[in-house]
């Protein structure tokens, strides 16, 4: 929770609340193929929505990725396994 607090004042900064941010940052993340949301309300899912098209500067990126270091990978080749097949 203590770095989620860190990224509150960056996504104020962007002018945008923070599951807008934090959805925005995981669907360009090159090791994520999809987001799963959740939402209870209509509000939410516009707000999903609206994330999913969002265009975040690299020095946002940048500033959100120290945070998260070193919980978060980036780097698909150090995620990615090869499947052996018999």
């Amino acid at each position: 929770m203590t770095r989620v607090q860190l990224l509150q004042p960056l996504a104020a900064q962007a002018g945008l609340p923070l599951s807008q941010l934090a959805l925005a940052w995981v669907l360009h993340n090159p090791n994520v193929s999809s987001a799963i949301i959740g939402a209870s309300r209509p509000v939410q899912v516009n707000e999903n929505v609206l994330a999913s098209g969002l265009k975040l500067e690299a020095d946002l990126f940048e500033r959100i990725d120290e945070i998260l270091d070193p919980i978060v990978e980036r780097d698909p080749g150090k995620t990615q396994q090869v499947e052996k097949r018999p």
